[in-house]
């Protein structure tokens, strides 16, 4: 065998026999020809229950702090998209009801442009009458009914300018006393 080559190697080439990088391998030969030497087994072995519950946590760990940076970035713009649908809907009921008096206003327009409606308006509110006619207004005969005073209210009518406030303040106190009949002067 010539110097530099292995046993089981053909030629000039470096690459490793089918066998080479396992069992009868040098333990850094695997580095110099480009296969990776096995891990050891003690590396590899974790309990079997950590390593999912591992995983998971992290990834709802991950997954929480994007939601929370999500809704501080997104929330002031969601709270102003709500100011501003709560402002629109309140214009557009604005709008609503004054066009509705616009259009309420149209017609008194249309009804002031007719002659006998403004005659009618200016019999009723301006009391107009056309010549030759006669107006007449009623007084009514019936006579107004006091309505019931409360004892307060016919204390306070006692009240004159020519007595004391003493005599006032003794004056009420005697109606109180009798359930509100009015005491004369």
């Amino acid at each position: 065998m010539a110097a530099g080559r292995r046993p089981g190697s053909t030629g000039g080439s470096r690459s490793p026999s089918p066998g080479a990088g396992r069992a009868g391998a040098r333990p850094g030969a695997g580095a110099r020809t480009g296969v990776r030497p096995a891990p050891a087994a003690s590396a590899r072995r974790r309990s079997p229950s950590a390593g999912p519950r591992a995983s998971r946590t992290l990834r709802l760990v991950v997954l929480g702090g994007v939601l929370a940076v999500l809704a501080v970035l997104l929330a002031p713009a969601l709270r102003s998209y709500l100011t501003q649908r709560q402002q629109i809907d309140a214009l557009r009921s604005t709008v609503n009801e004054q066009q509705a008096q616009v259009g309420d206003l149209q017609k008194e327009r249309a009804a002031w442009n007719d002659p006998a409606y403004v005659k009618a308006q200016a019999r009723d509110r301006l009391k107009f009458v056309m010549p030759g006619e006669k107006t007449y207004t009623v007084i009514d005969p019936r006579p107004q009914v006091a309505p019931s005073t409360s004892p307060a209210k016919a204390a306070a009518g006692t009240a004159r300018s020519d007595r004391s406030w003493f005599d006032d303040v003794w004056r009420s106190a005697q109606i109180a006393g009798r359930g509100g009949a009015a005491a004369k002067p």
